[in-house]
């Protein structure tokens, strides 16, 4: 016993070299993640809202809200980054609205850690996997209703075979988004 607490200093010793050297990677790398995030979601907004330009972001219930503006400066449609929870962790996606937010123009899942192979197909865009396609140019006047077979109506999404948790989990997120952001744009055109 007497053996065990003189050689426990050594573990203190290497835990708090440890610690010490994560914390400084973490503190020399937090400007590139940042500047990572910040590109991973202007790269979103591009791709959620065709033909923006520059964006101005204002806060609309605690979710940040860019208005996308196109070459000449004129408003063309809105760019919402929401999160909620996901099958493992949280999501977070931007969706992009028209001007009148009456349409989704799309979404895209920027960050995420749903299972590999079955509920990461939310973010891909292939001709096997049309997940967030199903989104674009939806009417937004009604919550969007999940279902596991062909979508007959405008307000169905189809289901991620093997996946429908995730599916479910993005689509609350953005039937929440929408319910909440959608009746306060006219505010802020």
């Amino acid at each position: 016993m007497k053996k065990f607490i003189d050689e426990s200093w050594l573990v203190l010793v290497m835990g708090i070299v440890f610690a010490a050297l994560l914390a400084g990677t973490q503190t020399s790398l937090q400007p590139r993640i940042i500047a990572n995030e910040v590109a991973t979601l202007n790269d979103a907004i591009a791709e959620v809202v065709p033909d923006v330009d520059k964006t101005e972001m204002i806060k609309i219930d605690g979710n940040e809200v860019y208005k996308c503006l196109d070459a000449a400066g004129q408003p063309i449609g809105w760019a919402v980054k929401a999160e909620g929870a996901g099958f493992i962790d949280k999501i977070t996606l931007v969706a992009g609205l028209t001007l009148e937010g009456d349409k989704l123009t799309g979404i895209k899942a920027i960050k995420h850690t749903e299972t590999p192979g079955l509920g990461n197909k939310i973010d891909t865009k292939d001709t096997q996997n049309f997940y967030p396609l199903q989104y674009e140019k939806k009417a937004t006047e009604r919550p969007f209703e999940l279902v596991k077979r062909d979508p007959v109506a405008d307000h169905e999404i189809q289901a991620i075979t093997g996946a429908t948790y995730s599916s479910q989990y993005v689509m609350d997120i953005v039937n929440d988004v929408i319910t909440r952001i959608r009746p306060k744009l006219a505010e802020h055109r």
